[in-house]
């Protein structure tokens, strides 16, 4: 999965640091999101050397520096081109961002992968005919249901789309009871 996809359009909400965006990944996606902290911040460094985002350094007095980060010019275009037309294996996690990041681009977004998809079932249904010997039809098969499957999820969400946008990000315990304090 790219997660610096989803890092950089999480970053298109404005600055922020790695610990929130990892979070932030967390509390939408639950168990279907599995990475480490280090796995964020070995991704924000590489995408700080690719001239995606800029860091500057935030004091804290009773924790450790934070870095906030920002998007660059090309981090944004990178974050915006990867919502829009990211690998459809990172459809899941895209559509969890776009939830958060455009919810008012989200039907839109909806719309445009249901086409990209079907688009996509074609060719592979097209290209099952030329498939000859060994186990190639069995394998375009598999590609062939992933997608169907793709497609029935994602035209389910149709007629929940304003429910599912409506719905309150979730949040760590502990940003709550910082709330609180």
């Amino acid at each position: 999965m790219s997660l610096s996809g989803a890092l950089g359009a999480l970053l298109l909400l404005g600055p922020t640091h790695g610990y929130e965006l990892g979070a932030t990944l967390e509390a939408e996606l639950g168990s279907t999101w599995v990475t480490r902290p280090a796995q964020v911040y070995l991704t924000l460094g590489r995408m700080r050397r690719d001239g995606l985002v800029t860091s500057e350094r935030i004091r804290q007095e009773t924790r450790p520096d934070r870095q906030r980060l920002t998007l660059t010019d090309a981090g944004r275009a990178a974050a915006e081109r990867w919502l829009s037309d990211g690998p459809a294996d990172e459809l899941v996690v895209r559509l969890a961002v776009a939830r958060i990041v455009m919810p008012l681009r989200l039907s839109a977004l909806l719309d445009a992968t249901i086409d990209e998809r079907t688009a996509a079932l074609h060719r592979l249904r097209a290209a099952r005919a030329e498939d000859v010997g060994g186990f190639r039809q069995e394998a375009r098969d598999a590609e062939i249901r992933l997608v169907e499957g793709q497609l029935r999820w994602l035209t389910s969400l149709r007629p929940r789309l304003d429910v599912i946008v409506a719905r309150p990000r979730v949040r760590k315990a502990d940003e709550r009871a910082a709330e609180l304090a």
